[in-house]
């Protein structure tokens, strides 16, 4: 469908008659902007967690190892930074290709540039969307299953 509005508004086929005013240039710069500044502070975070996935899996490696214990606590913490570090590249690759593309936009005023954007916002939104979707799903397993524990331990109390 993304492809659909680009080649659109490529082709020029279809005439809009939806006109981008000055202010909402101002609104979408601004938008823009403070997109570009989240997903350099998410860049950031990204290489906070593969720098705390490292030092968990090395020094969870050592500590269970000077403990003469079996638990790979650290090892498995660290990788599952490494995942929600891999989850969060996605988001903040479409967030710079929303911030870029309007950037663009309102700098040239050309369409393409604008439907480029806006499929890199309907693409991060969509995203947060279905993780945000996943993880209620999970809190809502967690929660049956925590009910039905604690029913099975009353009756097994009585």
């Amino acid at each position: 469908m993304n492809e659909e509005v680009l080649n659109q508004s490529e082709n020029n086929q279809y005439e809009s008659t939806l006109k981008v005013t000055e202010t909402m240039k101002v609104d979408l710069l601004s938008a823009a902007k403070w997109t570009k500044f989240l997903c350099v502070v998410g860049c950031i975070g990204v290489g906070l967690m593969l720098i705390a996935a490292v030092c968990m899996m090395f020094f969870g490696a050592l500590a269970s190892k000077m403990l003469d214990t079996m638990m790979p606590l650290g090892p498995l913490m660290g990788v599952v930074y490494i995942i929600m570090a891999a989850l969060y590249i996605y988001p903040i690759l479409k967030g710079f290709q929303f911030a870029n593309g309007a950037k663009a936009a309102c700098l040239t005023n050309d369409q393409y540039q604008l439907a480029r954007g806006f499929a890199g916002l309907n693409s991060l939104l969509r995203f947060m969307g279905i993780l945000t979707i996943i993880v209620i799903s999970i809190y809502a397993i967690i929660l049956v299953f925590t009910l039905l524990f604690a029913a099975v331990g009353l009756a097994a109390m009585q």
